[in-house]
């Protein structure tokens, strides 16, 4: 058996007299100034320049809460709430606003007495609690209005009545529509509903049927509706339906009143071959007439008795057992 082998055998070692010293790297200048300190966002006023008595009142031209000193912050909330909001009364200018001359109203500060400020310097309106309460502003479209830059007084509250005139009628167009069709046991959907399709279904179809009846209405409904206000897309319609479903349960648990009734469940298949479970309620009313009320329908994987009672929740529907 030969000698084992050891780590000399593996590396040779080196001849330290004829070795490089290793000699430190040339000193590099450093520059150990202290950098300038970079603007912050919400500049800090100094304690000493602030006095409580005498804050500045214009929204447009007083320090944003966030500047102030974090120890006297709360202190300078409640100063201007004691104040209360800036509404002055004065001769406001007018701007043009496409062919109208449009100016701020006195008349809003009595609508609007707890909160709405206006301020001369910029001719706009601002928020109190907001510039009082709200969150340091992010940089992001919209975040200061109100705080910082104001609203532009062109945005009168007529317009914003409008727009809640325009809404609501835009939303009875649809739930008149979706109240016949659900009447009519017609469907909803049609299998194109695009602007270049002949047939858009038969629920758009009837919105543009309403829409001619009244002009104000077609001013209002579908193309010339906001693209996020149209309230004729498939979750609304669902939503309205299920909405005017919760009414008439509402309406057949009053009119059972604390009569007794029975629960008479059925199967059957819609058109697509799911199964589904009709609920149907018997009962006697007032006068002694037997009357049958249907319910409410489920959608089930079979049609088993055990599944069938599974689906039957009396409690989801708010509805007691007659024991």
């Amino acid at each position: 058996m030969g000698k084992p082998k050891t780590i000399d055998a593996f590396f040779k070692k080196k001849d330290v007299s004829h070795s490089e010293v290793n000699t430190p790297p040339p000193a590099t200048n450093i520059d150990t100034s202290i950098p300038e300190e970079r603007p912050s966002k919400c500049p800090r006023i100094q304690p000493k320049e602030i006095d409580t008595t005498s804050l500045e009142r214009d929204p447009g031209l007083r320090p944003q809460i966030c500047e102030f000193p974090i120890n006297l912050q709360d202190e300078i909330r409640c100063a201007y709430i004691k104040a209360g909001p800036y509404q002055p009364v004065l001769d406001y200018p007018f701007k043009e606003s496409g062919n109208q001359r449009r100016r701020f109203n006195a008349l809003w500060f009595d609508a609007h007495l707890n909160w709405l400020e206006y301020s001369p310097s910029k001719d706009a309106v601002y928020c109190l609690p907001c510039y009082l309460f709200g969150k340091k502003p992010t940089g992001r479209p919209g975040s200061d209005a109100f705080i910082v830059k104001g609203m532009l007084t062109s945005y009168s509250r007529n317009n914003h009545q409008k727009k809640y005139k325009d809404n609501r009628l835009r939303l009875k167009a649809s739930i008149d529509s979706v109240q016949w069709l659900a009447l009519q046991g017609c469907a909803f959907r049609g299998h194109d509903e695009s602007l270049d399709s002949i047939n858009r279904g038969n629920f758009v179809e009837l919105v543009k049927l309403v829409s001619t009846y009244d002009h104000r209405v077609a001013e209002v409904v579908l193309e010339n509706a906001p693209r996020n206000a149209k309230y004729t897309s498939p979750t609304i319609q669902k939503e309205i339906l299920h909405i005017i479903a919760s009414k008439v349960q509402d309406a057949i648990r009053e009119e059972i009143g604390d009569a007794k009734f029975c629960i008479i469940i059925d199967e059957a298949r819609d058109e697509s071959k799911k199964e589904q479970m009709a609920i149907i309620l018997r009962f006697v009313d007032k006068d002694g007439f037997l009357k049958e009320r249907f319910f409410h329908i489920v959608h089930v994987r079979d049609t088993t008795a055990l599944t069938l009672k599974e689906g039957n929740m009396c409690c989801s529907f708010s509805l007691q057992p007659p024991y």
